[in-house]
């Protein structure tokens, strides 16, 4: 095997404090998104592995994010802060059959967290509209003194309590506080997020100064 084939999550021992809350698949002619909704009940942690596994009506696998290759933001979560409640997107599926639900496993990690996570800003959301569709913009803001790097934001549209839609956007690079200029995003939605209300989560990506994760 090549050491460019990064392996997908293969979750043999489940994260004790990484609790699934909610799980699903969304699917419209732009693709596959499949939402996890999470809990972490313990201390924060760092590159969280996510295994996802989409079914179809019958519950064939259509999909799963354990092929090698995929960016590691499709097979994780930076980071998550203890206690906190938070969402993950992988709007990169691809499935032949319609999925019509998707099964998650968080993993245990290796990487420690020392310190508070840094904390990034979503602010001004709103929807807009243009010739590729329906998408969430907004403003994000480095609150910390860390720069930060290929930050995933994550936007899901519920309705009620059910996610009606979910995409994602990467910010290449966001300057540490004060960020010097708005840093604004634009995230695309698989799914129909219309009459639903817009929450979007950048999980912070580097955790301490001069680290290169």
């Amino acid at each position: 095997g090549s050491l460019l084939a990064v392996k997908g999550p293969r979750v043999t021992r489940e994260n004790p404090a990484g609790k699934v809350e909610s799980e699903t698949v969304l699917h419209d002619p732009n693709g596959v998104a499949a939402v996890v909704a999470l809990r972490n009940t313990g201390a924060a942690q760092a590159v969280v592995p996510v295994a996802i596994d989409v079914r179809d009506a019958k519950g064939r696998s259509v999909y799963d994010n354990s092929v090698p290759g995929l960016d590691v933001s499709l097979t994780s979560l930076s980071s998550i802060a203890r206690g906190q409640r938070t969402f993950w997107v992988n709007n990169q599926s691809q499935a032949a059959e319609a999925p019509r639900r998707v099964v998650a496993k968080v993993g245990t990690t290796k990487a420690p967290v020392s310190g508070a996570l840094p904390r990034i800003g979503i602010a001004k959301l709103a929807y807009g509209k243009d010739i590729s569709g329906v998408f969430a913009r907004g403003v994000i803001t480095n609150r910390s003194k860390i720069p930060q790097r290929r930050l995933v934001v994550a936007c899901i549209s519920r309705r009620s309590t059910k996610v009606v839609a979910a995409g994602r956007a990467i910010v290449e690079k966001l300057q540490p506080a004060p960020t010097p200029k708005p840093v604004t995003f634009r995230v695309y939605f698989i799914g129909n997020p219309k009459g639903g209300t817009v929450s979007c989560v950048a999980p912070p990506t580097v955790l301490a100064a001069g680290s290169s994760s």
